[in-house]
């Protein structure tokens, strides 16, 4: 499975703008870290594009322009700029949190440009747990992306699948008890597979996770979700 295409289907699925907004996320970043998917991507937009050319064209509004003019304004209104704040010369403890938050922020400049935008958006990665940290990014139906970072030895606790998962390593690796996915590669799951992915001594490991249902965590994490009702 390692770094295996997502088929062409899902490739056709994206060109025509059919794809959840999570699933064209990872089709994106993957595209960023492997030329041949991104080759694969362009060629299917291509082939949509000759299609779109062929169809017939349909009727719009005659304030379609304008409304579409109105929204771009809207929200260039909304972007504002956010300074850094002052750190004291001497306050040693303010900046070694600005030194961390420096590290942060360049973890996430070096993500593909798809992920780095919605990541720099949402202000900061949530405890999942030791050495763990993860970022929603996007949520469409029940399709959903999220970040997670992995401390070196660390990883997320055993589970398996409701739905599918897609993991795809933007850096470092891990190992999930089945086999090992390095950056670039992505790990995919279902129903039928239980796994618990731990991050490779050395380097921080930081992957894009698309869901299409909610993970069902196994042992006492999984006690403690059936008696919360999840």
């Amino acid at each position: 499975m390692t770094n295996h295409p997502l088929g062409e289907e899902l490739y056709a699925a994206y060109a025509s703008g059919a794809l959840s907004g999570p699933m064209r996320l990872l089709v994106d970043a993957q595209a960023a870290v492997d030329a041949d998917i991104d080759a694969q991507r362009r060629e299917a937009e291509a082939v949509s594009g000759v299609l779109l050319e062929a169809a017939e064209p349909a009727p719009v509004s005659g304030s379609a322009l304008a409304e579409v003019f109105a929204a771009i304004d809207a929200e260039e209104a909304c972007v504002g700029e956010a300074g850094r704040a002052p750190i004291s010369a001497g306050d040693e403890a303010s900046q070694k949190a600005a030194n961390a938050a420096g590290q942060a922020i360049n973890e996430l400049l070096d993500l593909p440009e798809a992920v780095r935008d919605l990541a720099l958006e949402q202000g900061g990665w949530s405890f999942a747990g030791p050495g763990v940290r993860t970022m929603d990014l996007m949520e469409d139906g029940s399709a959903k992306a999220q970040l997670i970072r992995l401390e070196p030895g660390c990883g997320v606790p055993r589970h398996s699948h409701d739905g599918r998962e897609f993991t795809l390593v933007l850096t470092g690796a891990f190992h999930d008890g089945r086999e090992r996915f390095g950056t670039g590669e992505m790990c995919t799951a279902d129903p039928s597979v239980e796994h618990k992915p731990v991050a490779e001594y050395g380097e921080v490991c930081i992957a894009l996770a698309v869901t299409d249902g909610p993970l069902a965590f196994t042992g006492p994490l999984g006690w403690v979700q059936r008696a919360l009702g999840g």
